[in-house]
């Protein structure tokens, strides 16, 4: 299997940033390309098969984060296409992800009332089988990502009449805006559900975009932010991961008609409301004023205030 490496390491701070961008964005959709065939190809394991669609929807984001990055270089239609590609597979294999989730969390649990639902959520992981195998069969075995790839490639150049920026400065100016949206989402108020996942979103597009930044951050600098990125996500995950469960047994709950299904369901949803009231309680002393603080020192040192 080719590896793919999600950090941009072949060019070096006084590259052109034009050699840059084609650099990122050709990697980034191969990566694309590859896990789309696979995540298509339905092995019938289904560990194997849940680490493609995962590796998809990882590549996608990264491309994407690539295509937003260098989006000034790019000629308009043609990202424009790509960047609408990457987003309808990306919610494909979301689908199929957050079913892969869900059908592994109903797994674990006793609940009679959920059985049901497990079986309703491998007919929704089918379906999202065949919207990705839809996606493959264009994209993939008729050559059209490819083909839109390279053409894009060849329009990629630096559209001012200066000389084009060294990249490595040109990559600090670009993070500032990314990372000013995530500290301002990260010192406000975290209590509302949607709060956080605008906060785990804005670090998700800054982690990305950081991938692209090893020549623009020294190593041991940047090596800690991505580093404390990561563990954000992670945390920032398992509470996301109960907020959605909290939203599904309530759709379950509304749809259920039978006296007995509904009582097991409402037991499971309050105990699932406990848990996500824990991991917030949690989440939120761990996120402290001075954690904050001492990570937005590490950036303005990093990129500039």
């Amino acid at each position: 299997m080719p590896r793919f490496d999600k950090w941009l390491t072949a060019v070096g701070p006084d590259a052109p940033v034009q050699r840059a961008a084609r650099k990122a964005i050709e990697s980034r959709l191969a990566a694309v390309e590859h896990f789309l065939q696979q995540a298509a190809d339905v092995t019938g394991r289904p560990e194997d098969d849940a680490e493609a669609v995962h590796q998809l929807r990882i590549w996608t984001r990264r491309g994407a984060a690539a295509l937003r990055l260098f989006r000034d270089l790019l000629p308009w239609r043609r990202a424009r296409w790509l960047r609408r590609k990457l987003r309808q597979l990306r919610r494909a294999a979301g689908e199929a992800r957050d079913a892969d989730v869900l059908v592994q969390q109903l797994e674990q649990t006793d609940e009679p009332a959920l059985a049901h639902t497990a079986i309703h959520l491998r007919q929704k992981r089918k379906r999202a089988e065949r919207k990705l195998a839809t996606f493959s069969k264009a994209l993939v075995r008729r050559g059209q990502l490819d083909r839109k790839r390279r053409k894009l490639l060849d329009k990629t150049r630096w559209r001012h009449k200066k000389t084009p920026p060294k990249y490595g400065p040109w990559c600090r100016g670009q993070l500032r805006p990314l990372c000013e949206r995530f500290f301002e989402l990260a010192n406000a108020d975290l209590a509302p559900d949607q709060a956080i996942h605008e906060l785990r979103l804005a670090g998700k597009r800054l982690r990305y975009a950081l991938e692209l930044a090893p020549a623009a951050i020294p190593a041991a600098l940047h090596r800690r932010l991505y580093d404390e990125l990561s563990d954000l996500q992670d945390r920032l995950g398992v509470l996301c991961d109960a907020m959605v469960a909290v939203e599904r047994m309530q759709e379950w709950l509304a749809d259920a008609s039978d006296p007995a299904s509904r009582r097991h369901l409402q037991a499971a949803l309050r105990r699932q409301e406990l848990q996500l009231a824990s991991r917030r309680q949690r989440f939120l002393r761990w996120w402290s004023v001075r954690r904050r603080e001492k990570m937005h020192r590490a950036w303005e040192k990093a990129i500039g205030p």
